[in-house]
């Protein structure tokens, strides 16, 4: 099912009221540091997004390192965290994929990624490795790779 969203603020009300004897500036403190590293892209030793709301508690780990559990069924996670996540739906995981018909592109996260839809920026098209087969997956590596940035650069750009 996957993670719930929620605001720090909610999952502190709910944490103390299960939890009334822990501090509750110091769970706002933890969970702030936790989703700013989050959002500066610390990854678990695994290699994986980690879970910002068990990282406050257990350091900075994803929810199947704390866990142990592939995936999250209807546990929290803080909803900016979420929102970043929401691209894996509909996705399959690697481990949820017989060993033997593994192929293809599969983000840090395990998460399968569909390289037709993987947008092409206006740089790529006046490239001269432009639709080189040969070319391909190490383009579509680097585009993926800079999805979220503002500003798209290839170091292999030659211009037609």
């Amino acid at each position: 099912m996957g993670f719930i969203p929620i605001t720090i603020d909610d999952f502190v009300k709910i944490h103390l009221k299960h939890n009334p004897s822990e501090n509750e500036a110091e769970i706002k403190k933890n969970l702030k540091s936790a989703l700013n590293d989050y959002k500066n892209g610390v990854k678990c030793s695994c290699g994986s997004d980690i879970w910002v709301i068990g990282s406050a508690w257990a350091g900075n780990s994803c929810f199947t390192c704390i866990t142990g559990e592939s995936h999250s069924t209807d546990d929290y996670e803080i909803d900016s965290a979420v929102k970043k996540m929401e691209s894996t739906k509909g996705r399959r995981h690697i481990n949820d994929i017989d060993p033997a018909k593994i192929s293809g592109f599969f983000s840090d996260d395990g998460y399968e990624i569909n390289s037709d839809l993987i947008k092409k920026p206006s740089l790529c098209l006046v490239c001269a490795k432009n639709d080189d087969p040969n070319e391909e997956m190490l383009c579509n590596m680097n585009r993926y790779d800079q999805k979220d940035e503002i500003e798209f650069k290839c170091f292999a750009f030659c211009k037609k």
